[in-house]
């Protein structure tokens, strides 16, 4: 099974590189290549990094290709983290920026895939607004292994805020954020289970995590910025960890983003764990950016949906009931093409 991560020269894409080679998943016998431009650093930094982790991973490393064509992409799994990134605390305009500049990207991509692919390569798309990406993946390629990972990254941070606050471990919770990837996503505590807390006193403290008084999060993301100009990052995380975990789920990446540090390495190990899984021939129940087609809330377009993934892409679509609330919310974040 050949990997291919596209933009492997941009924080995010290294880190996944760097991340899949150190997780030993795939055998020497598999190729892990290195997508990046021609035209762009990632011509003289990929090799580089070819370089590095053959030092560091000698004897387990799977062969490393390098490509800077699109029509060159091989991989059996691809995974695009190429394009512009998100600006920190993205707003509504500057997400139609991001999609202005990575709609060419993107398509190009998928354009070559179609092109030069067997047919049957599973998509992990990365690359922001995430929506829009899928949306311009589908145009070419089967949307049913087009997947995009924004929601599974929301997912996996929501999951993990809840079991910070009851004291277990993350595993141990479910529940997804469905609806757009960046500040209008959706956790859906409607969706959420613990194992060990389907009692009465559970219950209970699964509602108080649900009904936290916490600001809108236009007003949380303001009073991130201001606080982390004012005192530093340590006192905006100091805030943002009074809040519950629905809004920290949302909050938490913004300012680790305007922080300088951004979340490549949270990313590329979620991703792992995914392919980690996939590979073995599992499946995971999550929530992705998919093209719907009436199956989920009777919506058309590309949104976070619940999903069943496999190696082979998208084994179902599944229509989950949503509180009201949470039905009107998801339905916002549907991108439509337009």
């Amino acid at each position: 099974m050949d990997v291919s991560v596209v933009g492997a020269g941009g924080v995010v894409g290294r880190q996944i590189a760097i991340a899949l080679a150190g997780a030993r998943i795939l055998p020497p016998t598999s190729r892990l290549q290195l997508v990046g431009r021609s035209d762009g650093p990632s011509s003289a930094l990929l090799p580089g990094l070819a370089a590095d982790l053959a030092d560091a991973h000698a004897e387990e490393l799977p062969h490393l290709d390098l490509a800077f064509q699109s029509e060159d992409i091989l991989g059996d799994v691809i995974v695009i983290a190429a394009g512009e990134t998100v600006a920190p605390g993205s707003r509504a305009r500057e997400r139609a920026d991001l999609a202005a500049a990575n709609e060419s990207v993107i398509d190009n991509i998928a354009r070559a895939i179609a092109r030069n692919g067997h047919g049957e390569e599973l998509v992990l798309v990365l690359t922001n607004p995430v929506e829009a990406a899928v949306g311009w993946c589908c145009r070419h390629l089967d949307p049913r292994r087009v997947i995009g990972l924004g929601a599974y990254l929301d997912t996996m941070r929501f999951r993990q805020e809840i079991a910070l606050d009851l004291g277990v471990r993350r595993q141990r919770v479910q529940g997804l954020v469905l609806g757009e990837h960046g500040p209008r996503m959706v956790p859906c505590w409607s969706t959420v289970s613990v194992h060990g807390f389907a009692g009465e006193h559970g219950r209970q403290r699964l509602a108080a995590l649900a009904a936290a008084g916490d600001p809108s999060v236009a007003e949380a993301a303001a009073l991130v910025r201001s606080t982390l100009e004012r005192d530093g990052a340590a006192a905006a995380f100091r805030l943002i960890d009074a809040w519950g975990p629905a809004l920290r789920t949302v909050i938490r990446p913004m300012a680790t983003q305007l922080s300088g540090a951004r979340t490549p390495v949270g990313t590329a190990e979620s991703v792992v764990r995914l392919l980690r899984t996939l590979l073995d021939g599992g499946r995971v129940m999550a929530a992705a950016q998919v093209q719907v087609a009436g199956e989920f809330l009777g919506l058309r377009g590309v949104v976070g949906a619940p999903v069943v993934l496999s190696l082979a892409g998208l084994d179902r679509i599944m229509d989950w009931e949503l509180s009201a609330t949470e039905r009107a919310a998801v339905t916002a974040g549907l991108w439509d093409g337009r």
